[in-house]
């Protein structure tokens, strides 16, 4: 089972139709094709906390926690240890709960916004491939090197192409 908590701190979200929904619905429709799947064949209960915030408000967070003053699209929290997680293992990290907080999500509505438009792209497919790109923070992906990036990225691409959202990483011009 999947719960998503989705909490809208920003008024300028309402000017996407039914955004709670929309992030509820991906969460649940992305989540199973990560390497989590494997946790929901048990009777294992996940959930993650998605806020859904201004340029503003991402700005303080991303001082505060990543010494930053200036707005970013996402901010990932991860209730995992991800060092754990690359020394021994996902499955190993995970195995042992019945229940599981992945961690917290943030996410800044112009800078999505002003993304999408400049990338020639969705809203809400722009929108999935950040929400994909946090969740696989959570669970112990990362850009850090080239390789893990590659990784990531393949990943992403993959899952989105599952979905019907072609690959993020292409130019359109």
């Amino acid at each position: 089972m999947i719960n998503v908590d989705v909490m809208t701190k920003s008024k300028k979200w309402s000017n996407e139709k039914n955004a709670k929904k929309f992030v509820k619905k991906i969460c649940k429709e992305i989540i199973p094709l990560t390497d989590l799947k494997k946790i929901l064949a048990t009777d294992s209960v996940l959930e993650i906390s998605i806020s859904l915030v201004s340029n503003q408000q991402i700005k303080k967070i991303n001082q505060q926690f990543r010494q930053k003053n200036q707005p970013t699209n996402v901010l990932s929290f991860a209730a995992l240890d991800e060092n754990l997680i690359r020394e021994v293992g996902f499955k190993k990290v995970v195995k042992p709960y019945n229940y599981l907080f992945l961690g917290d999500v943030v996410i800044a509505y112009e800078v999505v916004k002003k993304e999408s438009l400049a990338q020639k792209k969705k809203f809400e497919d722009h929108l999935t491939h950040l929400i994909l790109h946090s969740i696989l923070h959570l669970i112990g992906h990362d850009h850090e090197d080239k390789e893990m990036a590659k990784i990531m990225e393949d990943l992403e691409i993959k899952i989105l192409k599952k979905i019907g959202i072609q690959n993020p990483y292409q130019q359109i011009f």
